[in-house]
């Protein structure tokens, strides 16, 4: 009797830690700001990178920080999606991830895009002179600005 109540118990611990333990708890809103604070920094840390592209000497080079920076916000996006804010922030946070993960899927395409150019100054050229990403980046934009109102990420 003893050895399956401890089975099942380790069963259940197992379980937990499988699926998250507690992430259906609702965050506090220092939590949810701390949390939106590390995923501002995370989002920045990722831009940076891209931006280090421009430089690029080749094609595959800028690909990479392209296909980097789709990763990031993918993962970005999937982590504020698992997320359960504060219920005034809901809204904005289901939005902040959708644009990231639209942000992943738009720059995925662009990096399968210039991989068909020759040179890294004609695939720069090309990036800047498309649209890419502007639902993705309005969508961000629009989130952070909602939470930025609610005092959960910074005013800068």
């Amino acid at each position: 009797m003893r050895g399956g109540v401890l089975c099942i118990a380790a069963v259940a611990v197992l379980l937990l830690a499988a699926c998250g333990g507690g992430s259906s708890t609702r965050l506090t809103e220092a939590q949810y700001r701390a949390k939106m604070t590390k995923i501002e920094q995370e989002a920045a840390d990722a831009a940076s990178n891209l931006a280090l592209g421009l430089q690029a000497k080749s094609v595959a080079e800028l690909q990479h920080r392209i296909d980097a920076f789709s990763a990031a916000t993918q993962r970005i996006g999937d982590e504020v999606a698992k997320v359960k804010p504060p219920q005034n922030a809901e809204a904005a946070n289901t939005q902040l991830a959708q644009g990231m993960h639209e942000t992943a899927r738009a720059t995925h395409v662009q990096s399968g895009k210039i991989a068909q150019l020759h040179t890294a100054q004609e695939a720069i050229a090309y990036l800047e002179s498309t649209a890419g990403n502007q639902k993705g980046a309005h969508e961000v934009n629009d989130a952070f600005a909602k939470l930025r109102k609610l005092g959960y990420v910074r005013s800068s």
